[in-house]
This record gives structure tokens, C-alpha cells and sequence, in this order.
């Protein structure tokens, strides 16, 4: 069983109020359009600030529509660093595994079981390297 509240897949970011972080359908488009990065990639998102940002943006921006990256960026300023990115970390981890679907151990190099995580690809989540391998989640820091 995945660690994320009320087992779904939104998690909450406290800025200046609390707010949703989710990387639905359109979210990953919008992402993918802004920064060129691939799924395969998204682990890595979390490595290069900038692009950590961006996504931020895009998942805060679905729920707030007047959101800018400036304003983001301000609101995120009042947040430690590591607090960032791990609730990114988990944001990205919430997507690609799903509500209800055990998360891939950090470190583990068997494949997940059950249906593949990334229709069409065949791929489960072990197969895409889920984020839960990064230094900056659970304070790995």
C-alpha cells in the first residue's frame, strides 16, 4: 500500500495556504510541452531546480489558474528546499504508481507485480524507475 494520504493521488503542499500538488493527464502534457522532458525522465525533474520549479508551476497552476512561475517561485521561497522536493518526489510517485498500488521499495531491482503501471508501454513501476529511488526522499539528504 502506497504512504499517501487518504490513498489517493494529490499531495499537499503547505505554502501560503494549502495547496494540491497533482500530476494528472494534462499536468504531464503541459510539462512535457514547457521543458522537453520525457516520462522516462521525470525522476530526474527533481534533480535540476529549474525544472523542479517548472513542474511545481504546472501542478499549482491547475487549481490556480491566475498562478504564475514568479509567484510560484515566491511562495516556494518560504519552503526548505528539502520539503520541496520531497512532496515533488512524492507528487511524482503518486502518478506513475496510483492510489492503492504498492510503491517500489528505494533500491529494489525486482518488478513491481500486477498490471503495468504505463498503458502501452508494458512497463511497471520498478521498469520506470519511480523517484522513491531519489537521495532527497524520506530525508535521504
Amino acid at each position: 500500500m502506497n504512504n499517501l494520504p487518504n490513498n489517493n493521488d494529490t499531495v499537499i503542499l503547505e505554502l501560503d495556504r494549502p495547496r494540491e500538488l497533482r500530476l494528472g493527464h494534462k499536468a504531464l502534457k503541459r510539462f512535457s510541452s514547457m521543458t522537453g522532458c520525457s516520462m522516462e525522465k521525470m525522476e530526474s525533474a527533481v534533480n535540476n531546480y529549474e525544472t523542479m520549479s517548472t513542474l511545481i508551476y504546472v501542478m499549482l497552476s491547475q487549481e490556480d489558474k491566475e498562478l504564475t512561475p514568479e509567484r510560484v517561485d515566491d511562495l516556494l521561497d518560504d519552503v526548505p528546499i528539502g520539503e520541496i522536493v520531497g512532496k515533488c518526489s512524492q507528487a511524482i510517485t503518486a502518478a506513475f504508481v496510483g492510489p492503492g498500488e504498492p510503491a517500489v521499495e528505494a533500491g529494489s531491482q525486482e518488478k513491481a507485480e500486477g498490471p503495468p503501471t504505463s498503458p502501452g508501454t508494458g512497463e511497471t513501476a520498478s521498469a520506470l524507475q519511480l523517484p522513491l529511488e531519489s537521495p532527497f526522499v524520506n530525508g535521504n539528504v
